[in-house]
């Protein structure tokens, strides 16, 4: 939290949202917890999953630690997210929100989900 200056209850809440709790396959097969995926660029590991669309590349980690930290460089590194480091580390709803906004995922519900999940936890 303090050197991405993400909201660590947002890292978590994502973590456990995207992964079903370590349990979803890229989670399993890839140590994907957060659905990221390969985007042009990306030089690493990757594998072929079912997403929005049949056979989507996704990024594949050594073990959940790189994956969680490859999820907070991927948000700082992106100019899409840089007005949610504007917002203060605690305000995890405008995080929430905002990362919806930003494109980060296509569920409708994604802020709200994330929230709540905040709010269990």
């Amino acid at each position: 939290m303090r050197f991405y200056r993400i909201p660590a209850s947002i890292t978590l809440a994502q973590g456990v949202l995207e992964s079903g709790y370590g349990e979803g396959t890229l989670a399993k097969k890839a140590n994907n917890h957060f659905g990221i995926k390969c985007h042009k660029g990306w030089k690493g590991k990757s594998i072929t999953h079912d997403d929005d669309e049949k056979d989507e590349c996704f990024r594949s980690y050594k073990n959940p630690l790189k994956s969680y930290r490859d999820h907070s460089l991927f948000l700082v590194d992106r100019d899409r997210y840089k007005d949610l480091f504007e917002l203060k580390r605690k305000d995890y709803k405008g995080w929430a929100r905002g990362l919806k906004a930003a494109g980060y995922a296509t569920d409708p519900k994604y802020a709200e989900k994330l929230i709540s999940l905040i709010r269990k936890i």
